[in-house]
């Protein structure tokens, strides 16, 4: 698959481009002004470029200016990423040397297949991304049965209802139950009527923070194994939390279905001990 650059001021949004490109096998790169996404597109040889047209002092006009004068990536495709809100936007864009354009917002149901039409050798979006793989077996855990862990749930917490569902498409034809919740409050009225062993639950959301929906957690159900799930760079917050016992670990967005699907069976083994002792 191919190692995309994304070069964009907007943590959000190179956190959302970021997870969709993984979820479909992709590798993301990200650079967050005009300098830093140059010095990375020579320095990593991206198969692709998606860069912010306004961005902050080194506009993307600029960093377009300064790829194209590097033979070293004369065959990459540029993207320019825009709103595209004045008339004559377009043909500037096109006109400047941009392969092609992304508009802002970007849709993540097509985003993806936007990007892997410039792709020499890019399959087809239509297709089935990584995140829905060939279903095979799921492996037993080390305690218990199959029909044990059909009985068992999972919690997905997250504010992005989209996010939700790529987790959800992740985790097709799993042998647990899944729930999810859009908020704090939400995840915790669901704790308080459904039994849950697994909780998956996003750091950034608003009211609620997830390492706090996790200590509420921690306090009223200990046995649950709860695990953070996020792409903000600030980690102090998730560390205190996993060094207090709040939270038993943290993964990283983007995160690949194989592996999300092996953690969380790491979680269910580990719930399965936790009660047991």
């Amino acid at each position: 698959m191919a190692r995309i650059l994304i070069i964009e001021d907007n943590p959000a949004n190179i956190e959302l481009m970021s997870f969709l490109l993984g979820a479909y096998g992709h590798t993301p790169l990200s650079a967050a002004d005009g300098p830093r996404g140059v010095a990375a597109a020579r320095s990593e040889r991206p198969d692709l470029i998606a860069c912010d047209v306004n961005l902050p002092g080194m506009d993307g006009f600029a960093v377009l200016a300064a790829l194209k004068t590097d033979p070293s990536l004369s065959g990459v495709p540029i993207l320019a990423v825009t709103a595209l809100a004045m008339a004559g936007d377009r043909e500037k864009v096109l006109a400047a040397g941009f392969d092609g354009y992304i508009s802002k917002p970007i849709e993540p149901e097509s985003f993806v297949a936007e990007l892997e039409a410039f792709l020499a050798a890019a399959p087809a979006a239509s297709s089935v991304p990584a995140s829905q793989p060939v279903p095979v077996p799921a492996q037993a855990p080390s305690q218990g049965s199959s029909a044990a862990l059909e009985e068992r749930t999972l919690l997905l917490v997250d504010d992005d209802r989209f996010m939700l569902g790529v987790l959800n498409d992740m985790l097709v034809g799993q042998p647990y139950r899944i729930l999810s919740a859009c908020s704090g409050e939400e995840a915790l009225d669901v704790l308080d009527h459904e039994a849950v062993e697994v909780i998956l639950c996003d750091q950034a959301m608003p009211g609620m923070r997830g390492t706090e929906v996790l200590a509420r957690a921690a306090e009223r159900y200990p046995k649950t194994v709860r695990l953070m799930l996020s792409g903000q760079p600030d980690l102090s917050e998730i560390e205190a939390a996993i060094a207090s016992g709040v939270a038993d670990d943290h993964y990283v967005k983007p995160l690949g279905a194989r592996t999300l699907r092996e953690r969380i069976d790491e979680a269910f083994r580990l719930q399965s001990q936790r009660a047991a002792a």
